[in-house]
C-alpha cells in the first residue's frame, strides 16, 4: 500500500471560500479525467533525511499521532513518525509540483516567495536559497485508504493548507489540467449534473468542507477534530460509509 499526501488548498473568496482542484490528464492511470485536490504518492526522496532537514513542523509529531485513530473493519496501518513528517513534505512538494503554488519560509520562520524560474525541483530549489518547506500551514484533516479488493491502494493523508496571498494555483499542463477555483457546494452541484466529475473521497471531502460558511471557520474545526482512518464499503452503486461514520470523521 502505497503512502500519498493530498491537499486542499483554500482561499478566502468574499465572505466564504474557494478550494483548489484540478483534472486529472485522461491518460492518468489513477482516476482519469476526474478533478482532484493537488497530491500524490510519498517517494524515497520525501523520506530522506535531506527532505526532512530542509522542512519547519508546526508542532510535536506526538501530539499528532494522539489524533489518530482507526474507524475501519479492515487492517489500518498508522504512519510512524518518520512517515508522518515526509507525508507533510510530500504534501508541499506535490502542491508546488502539480499547481505551482510554493510554501516555504525562511530560517526564522517568514514566509519567502519562489526565487526559481518555472517549476525547479522542490528540495532542490529550498537547498539553493537557504529556505525551507513550510509544513506549518498544513493542518491534517483524514486519512482514507483504498478498499482491499483493489490491486492498488493507497493510504492517503488529506491536508488542509491556506493558499499564500497572490499565489498563482496553476496546473502543470502534464500530470494535471484545467485548475480551477471553485466553492465546495459549487463542485458538487456540477457533479451532480455530469458538468464536473469527481470521486467519492473527493466528493466526501467536498460534502464536509461545504458546511463552513468561513475558512477561518473551516481552519479551527480541522485543527481540533479526530483523525479516522477508514475506508469506504463497497456497495452495488459504488462505495459508501458506514451512518456512523458520516459526521464523525
Amino acid at each position: 500500500m502505497r503512502l500519498a499526501a493530498t491537499v486542499m488548498l483554500a482561499r478566502p473568496a468574499g465572505a466564504r471560500f474557494e478550494i483548489f482542484m484540478l483534472r486529472r490528464s485522461e491518460r492518468s492511470h489513477f482516476v482519469p479525467d476526474a478533478y482532484v485536490f493537488p497530491g500524490g504518492t510519498v517517494s524515497e526522496l520525501d523520506l530522506s533525511e535531506r527532505a526532512l532537514a530542509r522542512t519547519r513542523f508546526a508542532a510535536d509529531v506526538l501530539e499528532l499521532s494522539a489524533r489518530i485513530g482507526s474507524a475501519s473493519a479492515f487492517d489500518v496501518p498508522l504512519a510512524t513518525e518518520r512517515e508522518l513528517a515526509a507525508l507533510s513534505f510530500a504534501a508541499l512538494r506535490e502542491l508546488y509540483e502539480e499547481a505551482g503554488v510554493f510554501i516555504a519560509c525562511d530560517a526564522d520562520g517568514h514566509p519567502v516567495a519562489a526565487n526559481d524560474a518555472g517549476r525547479a525541483d522542490f528540495l532542490e530549489s529550498l537547498e539553493r536559497n537557504g529556505i525551507y518547506a513550510d509544513a506549518r500551514e498544513l493542518i491534517l484533516f483524514s486519512q482514507w485508504l483504498t478498499p482491499p479488493q483493489f490491486p492498488k491502494r493507497y493510504n492517503t493523508h488529506f491536508f488542509l493548507a491556506t493558499a499564500p496571498e497572490g499565489a498563482p494555483a496553476v496546473a502543470d499542463a502534464h500530470e494535471t489540467h484545467d485548475g480551477l477555483w471553485i466553492a465546495p457546494g459549487d463542485a458538487l452541484a456540477r457533479n451532480e449534473v455530469g458538468d464536473l466529475h469527481l470521486v467519492y473521497p473527493t466528493i466526501k471531502h467536498l460534502e464536509r468542507l461545504a458546511r463552513f460558511e468561513t475558512l477561518d471557520e473551516l481552519s479551527t474545526f480541522a485543527r481540533t477534530k479526530k483523525i479516522l482512518a477508514l475506508s469506504p464499503e463497497t456497495v452495488a452503486d459504488g462505495f459508501a460509509l458506514p451512518p456512523s461514520l458520516e459526521n464523525a470523521w
